[in-house]
């Protein structure tokens, strides 16, 4: 602190005293600028005025010092107090301590030098708070910045696994479409041979009860042996998808009415939470039907063993990539659809199965296991992501995102 530059607000009704302590301050800042106060009032409403040191008599009319002390430091005011007193009373300098006092000076003993030592030692005090509290400033946001880093990075982690993951089930559904694709063909040619002569002993064999029983039988697991080649060559088809302007609320309400009769004999209410401001955007239609189907027939079968239950069907457009803002280098958003049943809930071991073919939870006649792997190949091939969200006796959730991107207007001239 330089000697121009000391301001100090001395508070003292004295005014004789008020002088000699003035005098004794310039001794050793003869450029100090003192500002004067006569009562507590006065120095409460001068405190706009900054000061490097305040001096409060204990000794006020009405007021004491260390009330005008706590008036101060209840303002916020951080800098250095001192208090004079005409009497050297231990108890008062110990409530001016706590109350935040830097210092404690006696009248009786005062001079020029233990006074210009008080505000020396007391400025110095405070420079030093300043500082320890700027370094626990700078170390707290250091800490909220390691924190939230170290936040960002667990999240950069788990998105970097589901990624992995992502691309880890796609490559194994693209081996496993193009490994289909051959093997049906093949499969098919002498599975038509073995038909064809099942059906023709049928017709030959009609006298024949245990034959006829047999041959029925054998015909049931071919017909069994071509609904799995359909489906897996369905799941390996690869042409592209014929995208036309869908309206995805419409769509569903579509097949939502196919199904909503039976699903209300089996106990199962459906509710759609649709966003009526949804835009039109560009999608196969069929194959997007087949995929709300399969999603709503597998949530009947599971509400199947709670005797019914509730299909939450809702509709929304977020920012960003999958929702999130950060994630849009285009303009546009996601276009989200969920699927949410109250049934038992699917168990997490066979969560990371579960788009996988030939993976059911369902008995061996009631399902191929490939119904969800080629709803994940469709919802793909619209550049979206098919997932999904449960815990065991709460139910699931299968949510859609698909990407969406505005018409741009064409620009004039």
């Amino acid at each position: 602190m330089t000697k121009e530059t000391l301001r100090i607000m001395l508070v003292e009704d004295d005014a004789d005293d008020a002088l000699l302590i003035s005098e004794m301050i310039r001794e050793s800042w003869p450029h100090a600028v003192i500002d004067h106060k006569t009562t507590a009032r006065d120095a409460l409403a001068g405190v706009k005025t900054p000061c490097d040191v305040f001096l409060f008599d204990h000794r006020l009319g009405e007021t004491e010092g260390v009330d005008l002390l706590k008036s101060f430091r209840a303002k916020n005011i951080q800098a250095p107090i001192i208090i004079l007193t005409g009497r050297g009373d231990q108890e008062i300098a110990v409530m001016a301590m706590k109350a935040g006092a830097t210092d404690y000076l006696s009248k009786s003993k005062l001079s020029a030098e233990t006074l210009s030592h008080s505000i020396r030692h007391s400025l110095t005090l405070h420079e030093e708070s300043r500082r320890r509290k700027e370094t626990e400033d700078k170390l707290k946001k250091s800490n909220q910045e390691i924190t939230q880093a170290n936040r960002e990075l667990k999240e950069s982690v788990k998105k970097l696994k589901a990624a992995q993951s992502q691309i880890l089930r796609t490559e194994k559904l693209a081996g496993i479409g193009r490994l289909a694709a051959g093997v049906c063909h093949e499969i098919l040619n002498p599975l038509n041979i073995i038909s064809g002569h099942t059906q023709a002993l049928l017709m030959e064999r009609e006298d024949d009860p245990t034959l006829i029983e047999d041959l029925r039988s054998i015909m049931e697991e071919i017909q069994r042996i071509e609904k799995i080649i359909g489906g897996l060559l369905k799941f390996s088809r690869k042409g592209d998808v014929d995208l036309q302007e869908m309206n995805v609320n419409k769509e569903l309400d579509s097949v939502l009415s196919i199904l909503e009769r039976d699903m209300n004999l089996e106990g199962v209410q459906v509710l759609r939470q649709f966003d009526l401001k949804l835009p039109a955007i560009p999608l196969d239609s069929d194959r997007m039907r087949q995929v709300f189907l399969n999603i709503i027939n597998n949530a009947k079968y599971a509400m199947k063993s709670t005797k019914g239950g509730t299909l939450t069907v809702t509709t929304e457009v977020l920012p960003g990539k999958n929702g999130n803002p950060a994630a849009d280098e285009l303009p546009g958003g996601t276009l989200r659809i969920k699927f949410a049943d109250s049934g038992p809930g699917i168990r997490k071991e066979d969560q990371r199965k579960i788009f996988d073919p030939f993976f059911t939870t369902k008995p061996e006649d009631q399902g191929t296991g490939l119904g969800l792997s080629v709803c994940h190949t469709i919802i793909e091939k619209h550049g979206g992501t098919l997932e999904v969200e449960s815990e065991e006796n709460k139910g699931a959730t299968f949510v859609i995102d698909l990407p969406y991107f505005p018409k741009r207007e064409p620009v004039a001239g």
